[in-house]
C-alpha cells in the first residue's frame, strides 16, 4: 500500500514539474513575442537593440521550426492505423459498429498528438511575422542614419567650428597623456616597460621586413625548380608568407602601448585601433604584391608594363592607410567628436583622398588587362571575355563611386559618402582575393589534369566556369555585407535555401535541389556508361546492323534518363501528385502549343523501334535524296550527295512516302539506253553491251545483265542494257565505266552513234520585188 501511494505521489510530483517548466517556457516565448510587439509599437529601440531581439526571434523560430518538422511520432503512427482502417465508406454503406467506434476513437487520440504541432504552427507563424516587421524596422532606421546630413564643410563657419574642436579635444588627450606618464606607478617601471616596448617593436620590424623576405626568398627558389601543379603551391605559399610573416610583426607592435602602462583614454583609444590600421597597411601590400606584382612580371594578375606595376601597387598601400585612418576617424567621431561641425572636417579631406585615389586606380586598371596568372610564362595570359567584361565594370564603378563620394561628403552626407566610399574599396579587395583564387585554383587543376598548356584549353575545358561560380557564389554574401547588408539578412537567404519553400505543396530546399540533381548526374553517367559499353564490347560481337545497334542504344539513352528523373524525384522526397492539378490545366494549352513537336516526337520513337529507315539508308524523301547520317528524336538529318544536310521532320518520314533504295538489300538496278545509227549490225551491238556487262565487276550475274530492243527512234535504233548491281553506291562509278567501254567497242566494230537529223523543205518560193526594176531571187 505504501509502495503504491509512494508511486502515486511520484507521478504526481513528475507531472507537476513537467506541467511547470512547459509552463515556465510558454511565459518565456510569451514574453518575447510581448517585447518584440512592444518595440515595434513605439519604434524607438535603437537598431543595435533591435538586431538583438531579432536573434532571440530566430532562436525561436527555429525551436517552433524543429518541432514542426519533426513531427509527432504518436501522431504518425495513429495516421497509419487510420489509413489501415481504409476510407470512410461514400456510397451510403453503413461500416460496422466496432471499425466506426475504432475510428473515432483514434481520431481523436490524433488530435490529441497533433495539438504540440498546430500550437508550435501557430507560434511559428507569429514568430515569422515578427521577425519580417523588426527587419523592415532595423533597415528604416539604417537608412535614416545613412541619409543624416551634417553640416556642408562648404558652408562659412563649420570649417572653424571643427578645427576648434579638434584642438580642443586635441589639447585635452595630450593633458591627459602628460598627466599619466608623469604618475608615480608609470615613473617607477619607465625603463623596463621602455625596454620591453623597444623590444617588441624592434621584434616586429624584424618580422615584417627581414623574416618576409627571407621567407619569401625560400618559397621563390623552391618555385623557380618545381614544375606543373607544384609550382602553383609553391606560388601560394610564397603569397601567404608575405601575409602571415608581417602579421606577428604587426601584433608585435600592436603591444607597445598596453607594455607602456599609460593609464589614458586617448591611448586606451588608439591601442584599440593600432593593429587595425596596422593589419590594413599589411594587407594592402599584400594584395598590391599579388595583383600587380611589380618585380615578378609572370605572377601579374592585372597586365601592363612594369611601370604602372608599381603604380599600381601604391595606390593599394595607399588605400590601405587610407581605409584604416578612415575607419579611426569613423569611430572617434562616434565615441569624441561629437559636434557635427567636426564629424563633417575630419570626413572630407579622407574621403576625397579615397575618391582621387579610386579614380587613379580605375584609369590604371582600364590601361591594364585581368588575367589569370601561369607561372613561368608570361605569355599564357589570355585575356578572355569574361574577364574583359568584369574589368570594364571595375572600372566604371570605381569611377562612379568617386565622382558621387566627394559631392556626397561636401554637402554634409558623411554616412552616405562614407559607407559608398568605404564599400567601394573593400569590394575591389575581394574583386582581388577572387581573381588570385581562381588563378591558383584554375591552374592547378590544368596542370594537373594536363600535361602541357597547349592542352589545357581542351582538357576539362568547364573549370574556368566552375570555379568561377564557385568563388561568385562564396564571393555573394561577403558583398552584401560590404555594401549594407546585415548578417541577419544574408542568414536569412541561407536558411530560406537550406529550409526551403512551399511550392506547390512540394518543399523545394538547396538539399532537396542539390539530392535530385546529383543523383540524376549520377544516372547520367551510368546510362552513359551503359550506352558506351554496348557499342564497344556487346553489340559488336553479334550479328545486328548498324540501325538496330543504334536503336537499341537510343532506347536505353532513353530508358536510362526517364529511371534517372524518377529515381531522382523520389530520393530528393518529392510528392509531384501535388502538381497534378496544375498539370492538367497546363497539359490542355501545352498540348495545342507543342503538338508538332510531340507528333514528331513519336515518329521518331516509331523510326526507332519499325527502323523503316536506318543510319546509312539511301532514301528520297520530300524531294531529297542521300543518306542518313543521324535519326534523332524530333528530326532525322540527311547528307545529299551535293555535301548538303538536309533535316526532316521525323512526321514527314511516318506519314509521307519515302524511298529506301537499300532498306532490304544494297542490289539495286542500272538501266543504260545506247543508241546506234540505222544499218548497224543489231546482232553485233547486243553482243559488245553484253560483253561489257559481263565484264564489270561491280554487277551481279544473278539476275544477269540483259539487252533490250526497246525501239525505232527518230535518228537511232534504241537500246537498253539492264543489269544489277551489288552496291547501289557505285551506281555513278559503274555507269561511267559501261559507257567509256560501250562507246570504245562501238567505235571498232564501226557501229555508229548517230547525231539528231532532220529535213527541211522550203515551199512557196516566189520571186518578190523590193523596187520597180529589181528582182531578189528566192534564195540568199
Amino acid at each position: 500500500m505504501r509502495r503504491l501511494i509512494l508511486a502515486i505521489l511520484l507521478f504526481v510530483s513528475s507531472t507537476t514539474i513537467a506541467l511547470a517548466q512547459d509552463s515556465d517556457v510558454t511565459n518565456a516565448q510569451d514574453a518575447l513575442t510581448l517585447r518584440a510587439e512592444e518595440a515595434l509599437e513605439t519604434g524607438r529601440a535603437s537598431a543595435d537593440a533591435l538586431s538583438v531581439l531579432r536573434k532571440d526571434l530566430d532562436d525561436l523560430r527555429q525551436q517552433m521550426f524543429d518541432i514542426v518538422d519533426a513531427g509527432s511520432i504518436e501522431a504518425r503512427v495513429i495516421e497509419v492505423q487510420l489509413s489501415a482502417l481504409g476510407p470512410v465508406p461514400d456510397d451510403g454503406s453503413v461500416e460496422t459498429e466496432g471499425l466506426a467506434q475504432k475510428r473515432k476513437t483514434l481520431a481523436q487520440k490524433l488530435k490529441q498528438a497533433s495539438q504540440p504541432i498546430r500550437e508550435a504552427q501557430a507560434r511559428l507563424s507569429q514568430v515569422e511575422l515578427l521577425i519580417h516587421e523588426v527587419d523592415q524596422l532595423i533597415r528604416e532606421k539604417d537608412r535614416n542614419r545613412l541619409f543624416q546630413r551634417f553640416p556642408s564643410v562648404l558652408w562659412p563657419g563649420t570649417i572653424v567650428k571643427g578645427i576648434g574642436k579638434i584642438e580642443s579635444y586635441g589639447a585635452g588627450a595630450g593633458n591627459e597623456l602628460t598627466e599619466a606618464m608623469g604618475r608615480k606607478e608609470f615613473k617607477n617601471a619607465r625603463l623596463e616597460r621602455l625596454s620591453l616596448a623597444g623590444f617588441l617593436g624592434a621584434l616586429g620590424l624584424f618580422l615584417i621586413f627581414y623574416v618576409r623576405s627571407l621567407v619569401g626568398r625560400f618559397f621563390d627558389k623552391k618555385f623557380e625548380g618545381s614544375s606543373g601543379a607544384l609550382r602553383f603551391f609553391w606560388v601560394l605559399m610564397s603569397s601567404l608568407s608575405r601575409l602571415i610573416v608581417p602579421l606577428f610583426g604587426i601584433v608585435a607592435i600592436a603591444g607597445i602601448l598596453p607594455v607602456l602602462g599609460v593609464r589614458a583614454s586617448a591611448a586606451d583609444f588608439a591601442g584599440h585601433f593600432v593593429l587595425q590600421i596596422l593589419f590594413l597597411l599589411v594587407f594592402s601590400n599584400w594584395l598590391g604584391h599579388t595583383l600587380f606584382s611589380p618585380f615578378a612580371p609572370s605572377r601579374r594578375l592585372v597586365r601592363m608594363d612594369d611601370e604602372k606595376a608599381l603604380t599600381g601597387l601604391r595606390l593599394c598601400q595607399a588605400l590601405g592607410f587610407v581605409e584604416g585612418i578612415e575607419r579611426f576617424s569613423e569611430t572617434l567621431g562616434s565615441v569624441s567628436f561629437r559636434s557635427p561641425e567636426t564629424v563633417s572636417v575630419v570626413a572630407a579631406p579622407i574621403i576625397v583622398v579615397a575618391a582621387v585615389l579610386l579614380w587613379r586606380l580605375a584609369g590604371l586598371l582600364h590601361a591594364g588587362k585581368l588575367g589569370v596568372a601561369v607561372p613561368g610564362d608570361q605569355t599564357a595570359l589570355p585575356s578572355t571575355d569574361g574577364f574583359t567584361s568584369l574589368n570594364k565594370i571595375i572600372v566604371f564603378v570605381l569611377r562612379a563611386v568617386a565622382l558621387i563620394s566627394v559631392p556626397l561628403v561636401l554637402l554634409g552626407y558623411v554616412y552616405l559618402a562614407r559607407q559608398i566610399s568605404d564599400a567601394m574599396v573593400m569590394t575591389a579587395a575581394n574583386l582581388g582575393i577572387a581573381l588570385f583564387l581562381y588563378s591558383i585554383l584554375t591552374g592547378s587543376i590544368r596542370a594537373l589534369t594536363s600535361k602541357g598548356s597547349a592542352e589545357s584549353e581542351t582538357t576539362l575545358p568547364l573549370i574556368p566556369f566552375f570555379v568561377g561560380l564557385l568563388i561568385a557564389t562564396l564571393l555573394l554574401p561577403v558583398l552584401a555585407i560590404t555594401w549594407g547588408a546585415r548578417p541577419s539578412d544574408v542568414l536569412e537567404v541561407w536558411r530560406i535555401l537550406t529550409v526551403g519553400a512551399d511550392v506547390g505543396g512540394m518543399r523545394l530546399s538547396l538539399s532537396v535541389i542539390f539530392s535530385l540533381v546529383f543523383v540524376f548526374f549520377v544516372g547520367v553517367v551510368i546510362t552513359r556508361w551503359m550506352q558506351r559499353g554496348l557499342r564497344e564490347t556487346v553489340l559488336p560481337r553479334t550479328k545486328m546492323d548498324a540501325g538496330a545497334q543504334n536503336a537499341l542504344i537510343t532506347g536505353l539513352g532513353y530508358v536510362g534518363m526517364t529511371l534517372s528523373a524518377l529515381i531522382a524525384v523520389s530520393v530528393a522526397g518529392l510528392n509531384l501528385s501535388n502538381l497534378a492539378v496544375v498539370a492538367g490545366a497546363l497539359s490542355v494549352g501545352i498540348g495545342f502549343g507543342l503538338q508538332t513537336i510531340v507528333s514528331n516526337f513519336v515518329s521518331g520513337i516509331i523510326l526507332l523501334i519499325e527502323r523503316p529507315i536506318a543510319e546509312g539508308d539511301w532514301i528520297e524523301v520530300s524531294g531529297h535524296s542521300g543518306i542518313v547520317k543521324k535519326i534523332a528524336v524530333r528530326s532525322t538529318q540527311i547528307a545529299t550527295f551535293d555535301k548538303h544536310d538536309v533535316i526532316v521532320p521525323n512526321q514527314d518520314l511516318i506519314g509521307g512516302a519515302v524511298k529506301n533504295m537499300t532498306l532490304s538489300s544494297r542490289m539495286g538496278r542500272l538501266i543504260i539506253p545506247v543508241g546506234v545509227a540505222y544499218g548497224s549490225d543489231l546482232e553485233k551491238t547486243k553482243e559488245i553491251l553484253e560483253t561489257a556487262a559481263a565484264d564489270e565487276g561491280s554487277l551481279v550475274q544473278h539476275p544477269a545483265p540483259s539487252v533490250l530492243f526497246r525501239g525505232l527512234g527518230d535518228s537511232s535504233l534504241d537500246f537498253e542494257l539492264r543489269c544489277y548491281l551489288r552496291d547501289v553506291d557505285t551506281m555513278l562509278s559503274t555507269q561511267s565505266d559501261l559507257l567509256f567501254r560501250i562507246y570504245v567497242d562501238l567505235s571498232k566494230a564501226g557501229i555508229e552513234i548517230p547525231f539528231p537529223q532532220r529535213d527541211v523543205n522550203l515551199r512557196d518560193l516566189t520571186v518578190k520585188h523590193d523596187k520597180p526594176g529589181q528582182e531578189r531571187s528566192g534564195t540568199e
